[in-house]
């Protein structure tokens, strides 16, 4: 009889494990799709919103670049002035030796 016992209680706890299992994928399946449709409702006018703002900043960014100064531009970069500089020097230093 307790070798009985041991198997029907072996039993019950695959069968329990087996349900839990269902149940979490069941449980974890229809809470992924809950958020998914509360994401979808809230993310329309959020999205138009979003866009207005990001075309409002393209319009003043493009402005803004075609106003500036090209020099003032290049110089606010440092490696940009470096660049320039060591290109001069060498076009100079090409200079000499072909005047040589």
């Amino acid at each position: 009889m307790k070798k009985v016992w041991e198997v029907i209680k072996k039993i019950l706890i695959w069968i329990g494990t087996v349900f839990v299992a269902i149940f979490t994928v069941l449980f974890v399946k229809e809470h992924r799709d809950s958020m998914v449709v509360s994401t979808d409702s809230t993310t329309g006018h959020d999205e138009e919103e979003i866009n207005a703002r990001a075309e409002k900043k393209r319009q003043e960014t493009i402005e803004r670049i075609s106003n500036a100064d090209a020099r003032s531009i290049c110089e606010s970069y440092g490696s940009v002035c470096d660049t320039i500089s060591d290109g001069k020097e060498r076009f100079r230093r090409r200079c000499q030796r072909a005047h040589d």
